[in-house]
């Protein structure tokens, strides 16, 4: 439970056990000197600390109007205490933002197969745009609460929290998502989330950022996926650049689909597909869709280049093909993968 919200109960029952206790000693007090019932003595507790004035249901003793006397100042004093308390939490803003955090947690309720990204620096804002441009549920865990506003505007359901607490972990609807990417800039708080992540969600892809060659061995035992060195990776691509200048750019407008009409997709061969069992000739998948299948991985990691005509399909598989989004989505119908289908 964060702050604000700690600091929204802690009023509420403050208030509470404040006018419960005034109601306790009021009903003792009338009971001990006035000697009525304790429906009577409840009922005149209510109206004295309430200051609705009423008239009092049976005379009081001298000694019974001082004790009212009291009353009515400790009702006031609660009373003006709970106003306070409730102005407190609208003036400074965490009522709204209680609200504001019910809304978002209703809304990550209702995810199931979405993507958690943990950290919104640079690395985490461009794996976030990439995201987004492929129109994917997604959820981002910040520590910045600042970041909330833009996060939402931007489509994104943020989190306000630490990732390597469980409980924003799950806030984020970890038990239900499909993957995780561990953006956070300390490699050793990536092994913590890592490793909470797989046991949250053991079936979980797990994507981690890695800064030295030392942690993604690391990071590889605590269950990712897939290891990225980010400076290992933007010094492949600048050399890439250099020597390969053309085929880069083709690759950058193939990956980015509001550009071009033509894609790169991973699509799986499923038990019930009607892929299954046939070689990539029999399927006739480039003359009927127009497809091209450009490799093949095993579910054992093993991954095949370019394969031949002869190349049998299994169930399990997964699918590197190029083509338009249309050809790809009734690839990934017969293939019966229902992640990309449609």
């Amino acid at each position: 439970m964060t702050g604000p919200i700690r600091k929204f109960y802690r009023h509420i029952v403050v208030v509470a056990g404040l006018f419960a206790l005034l109601l306790g000693i009021g009903c003792v007090g009338y009971v001990l000197i006035e000697g009525w019932s304790w429906t009577d003595s409840i009922y005149m507790t209510v109206i004295t600390i309430s200051t609705v004035g009423f008239s009092e249901i049976h005379p009081l003793t001298h000694m019974g109007r001082v004790f009212t006397g009291v009353m009515i100042f400790l009702g006031i004093i609660a009373t003006a205490y709970a106003f306070s308390a409730l102005a407190d939490v609208i003036v400074s803003g965490d009522f709204r933002s209680l609200l504001w955090r019910r809304r978002m947690q209703n809304r990550i309720d209702k995810l199931n197969g979405h993507f958690i990204v943990c950290g919104y620096g640079r690395v985490g804002e461009q794996v976030v745009n990439e995201l987004l441009a492929n129109k994917v549920p997604l959820v981002v865990i910040e520590t910045m609460a600042t970041l909330g506003p833009e996060l939402e505007d931007l489509g994104v359901i943020p989190v306000e929290g630490n990732a390597t607490d469980d409980t924003a972990l799950l806030r984020a609807g970890i038990e239900k998502a499909s993957g995780i990417c561990c953006c956070l800039p300390n490699d050793s708080d990536n092994v913590y989330v890592v490793l909470t992540a797989r046991a949250l969600n053991p079936d979980l892809t797990i994507i981690s950022r890695a800064n030295s060659h030392e942690s993604e061995r690391k990071l590889q035992i605590a269950g990712v996926n897939h290891v990225i060195n980010p400076y290992v990776t933007s010094g492949r691509r600048m050399a890439r650049q250099l020597i390969h200048p053309n085929i880069l750019e083709f690759m950058d407008v193939v990956m980015h689909r509001d550009e071009v009409d033509i894609l790169i997709e991973d699509i799986g061969v499923s038990e019930r597909s009607t892929l299954r069992d046939q070689t990539i000739e029999d399927t006739e998948v480039r003359r009927r869709l127009g497809a091209n299948i450009l490799a093949v991985r095993r579910p054992d990691g093993e991954t095949f280049v370019n394969p031949g005509v002869e190349f049998a399909l299994r169930a399990g598989d997964t699918l590197i093909a190029l083509g338009t989004p249309e050809q790809l989505d009734q690839l990934a119908t017969e293939a019966e993968d229902r992640k990309n289908a449609g």
